[in-house]
């Protein structure tokens, strides 16, 4: 399956996404990238992401909460914004750009230290509900790992936040002996299964670069690696954005159905 070719998919599932569109639809999901953990992937999660998105040609803005490089706005500083969350302008303005524009997709690389302030913050002014009122979908994408206060996090989330879609996303790297059903339960309509796969150490120093960019690369022909690192990771971007693909299928899937059902 082609990467650019989910409207197509959608369609032919009998769905008329751009008659959507057309009607005032097609609002961009707001994708917040956590952990309560360092070093499971967020910002590499958060690039891929935003890469997604530059690959349909489709607008994207990214806000960076990382406090330790490399960050989100160091590869992707023309679309990054830093994010203050210790005073009461730097939070007002934070959060009226999430549910200000709302035809752009927004990703939000939250680190871990800035975890439980963001989402203390986000569920005591009901920013999530109030971006859903509004037409844009938040979806929470938890990267999961072995430590029992990640499971708690979790659980928390899924309280805090019963009405939001809640998708843990396993980075093997990191996950690996996790049961797929346990403590990190997806149990939101938009049911898929986010992994991010394993990479050998040549490819991962070559993606760490600043200047790398995974949807450049998948739309050049050669950059002159070795036959077996390109297949690699022309792979990995393959497997990456299909999962992305499937994810952006069930969601407007389920905006269409949203739509029909309350039309008169």
């Amino acid at each position: 399956m082609s990467i650019l070719s989910f409207d197509d998919e959608i369609e032919e599932r009998g769905y008329d996404v751009r008659a959507r569109r057309d009607a005032g639809g097609g609002t961009g999901p707001l994708y917040i990238v956590c952990s309560p953990r360092k070093s499971v992937g967020k910002t590499l999660l958060a690039r891929l992401i935003a890469e997604f998105y530059f690959a349909h040609d489709r607008p994207i803005a990214a806000f960076d909460l990382a406090d330790e490089g490399p960050q989100l706005s160091d590869f992707l500083p023309d679309v990054t914004t830093a994010v203050e969350l210790g005073s009461m302008r730097g939070q007002m303005g934070f959060f009226d750009r999430l549910i200000g524009e709302k035809h752009a997709a927004k990703v939000v690389d939250v680190s871990h230290r800035m975890f439980r302030d963001f989402f203390v913050i986000a569920n005591k002014i009901g920013i999530l509900e109030e971006a859903s009122r509004r037409g844009i979908e938040p979806i929470i994408l938890f990267l999961i790992d072995p430590d029992e206060k990640s499971a708690g996090a979790y659980s928390i989330l899924q309280r805090w936040f019963a009405e939001i879609s809640l998708l843990p996303v396993r980075n093997q790297i990191v996950s690996n002996g996790i049961p797929y059903w346990g403590s990190f339960p997806n149990e939101s309509p938009i049911h898929v299964a986010l992994e991010v796969p394993l990479l050998s150490a040549s490819v991962k120093n070559l993606i760490a670069q600043t200047s790398f960019s995974f949807a450049r690369f998948q739309r050049t022909q050669s950059i002159g690696l070795p036959v077996r690192l390109d297949d690699e990771l022309r792979g990995f971007i393959r497997r990456v954005f299909r999962q992305f693909c499937e994810m952006e299928q069930r969601r407007m899937c389920g905006d269409v159905r949203g739509h029909w059902s309350s039309s008169p």
